[in-house]
């Protein structure tokens, strides 16, 4: 914590010298043709090994691919009249692309040596998804509405990914997935908007910039609002929405102009540092109210929910790798700790 209220501290001092450069990206209109010809594939990866820990949400995976714009795709009929329909996307000038990754969460209680789970603990259960995305951005705003489609339970195939790999690191086997949640199909609409409200750079080099967001997901799997921001700073900042966790309506960001230095011609590397906030009012968490129709292990979840997270992030070229560590705080009211902590690790490519 002292390491993320350092890093948070250096972006407020940078403030006041990156506002006299105001005007070096404000007005001016930047190209957009090499990023709008671009898709972009990222691979996430969380695990709670970052933090030192094995338990709770305890590890994630997700791969993606965010298409390259489709403004002028020249489709007609029914896929046309469906783009169109969709709410927030249609902003007139603004980039749209396709979206779509497919993905698995874990989740465990503390103890997994033990072959009868404590009640009061997390229940073990697994979510492997697809989820299709469709976005549309500018320099100052992107929204996306996604939809996830995966199953909770046995056939997840969590359990059998979390033994093979405890397995193969010749670790303690998780003892007690018989009694995680039964199967049960998940179903979530999600809707996000990202602002980048404050890019700013000196001598065109060292930046800033700050993004908030507000979203909200409803579905039998995550029910909730969320809303947060994201503060970076670095040498040639990538010109997106800032970096993003596992979680719905996360699919990766894409270059939004020719400044971004995975398409320039120019600044070809970048390497920033950055400190963010998410908090959520959670409604319904199947991975801890239980299954929604049939009897499963479950506890009182809290209905508050914050991440905070610190990390860096660089580029070369058309690659880019970031490490995020993440503080989640209280998820339910019999957890014995105020924080699990996980890391996240990023590698994209824009192709």
């Amino acid at each position: 914590m002292i390491r993320f209220r350092s890093l948070s501290l250096l972006c407020c001092l940078a403030l006041p010298c990156l506002a006299e450069a105001a005007e070096a990206t404000a007005d001016t209109p930047v190209p957009t043709d090499r990023a709008r010809d671009v898709g972009t594939f990222t691979f996430y990866f969380e695990n709670d090994y970052f933090g030192g820990t094995d338990r709770h949400y305890t590890n994630g995976a997700k791969w993606t691919w965010v298409f390259a714009d489709l403004t002028e795709w020249g489709q007609v009929g029914w896929r046309q009249r469906f783009l169109e329909s969709l709410p927030f996307v249609n902003r007139p000038g603004a980039q749209k692309n396709f979206g779509f990754a497919f993905g698995q969460n874990i989740y465990t209680p503390q103890d997994q040596r033990a072959f009868v789970p404590d009640p009061t603990d997390r229940p073990y259960a697994g979510w492997g998804y697809f989820e299709f995305s469709f976005l549309s951005k500018t320099d100052r705003i992107a929204d996306t509405v996604s939809f996830q489609i995966g199953m909770v339970g046995r056939h997840s195939y969590a359990q059998d990914l979390q033994r093979t790999i405890h397995a193969w690191l010749n670790d303690s086997r998780p003892n007690g997935w018989e009694y995680q949640l039964r199967d049960e199909a998940g179903l979530n609409v999600i809707y996000e908007r990202r602002w980048r409200m404050y890019a700013r750079a000196r001598d065109d080099f060292l930046g800033i910039d700050f993004v908030p967001h507000v979203g909200v997901s409803l579905g039998n799997v995550q029910t909730h609002a969320n809303a947060g921001g994201t503060l970076r700073l670095g040498f040639n900042l990538p010109s997106d929405f800032g970096v993003q966790l596992i979680r719905p309506g996360g699919v990766g960001n894409s270059p939004v102009d020719n400044h971004d230095p995975r398409v320039s011609t120019e600044r070809r590397w970048s390497f920033f540092v950055f400190s963010a906030v998410d908090g959520r009012a959670v409604a319904r968490d199947i991975f801890l109210d239980g299954n929604t129709f049939r009897k499963s292990r479950s506890v009182e979840k809290e209905p508050f929910v914050a991440d905070i997270s610190y990390g860096f992030g660089f580029i070369k070229g058309p690659f880019q790798f970031t490490f995020t560590q993440v503080f989640r705080t209280r998820e339910f009211e019999t957890q014995p700790y105020d924080f699990n902590d996980f890391g996240s690790v990023t590698f994209s490519y824009a192709f």
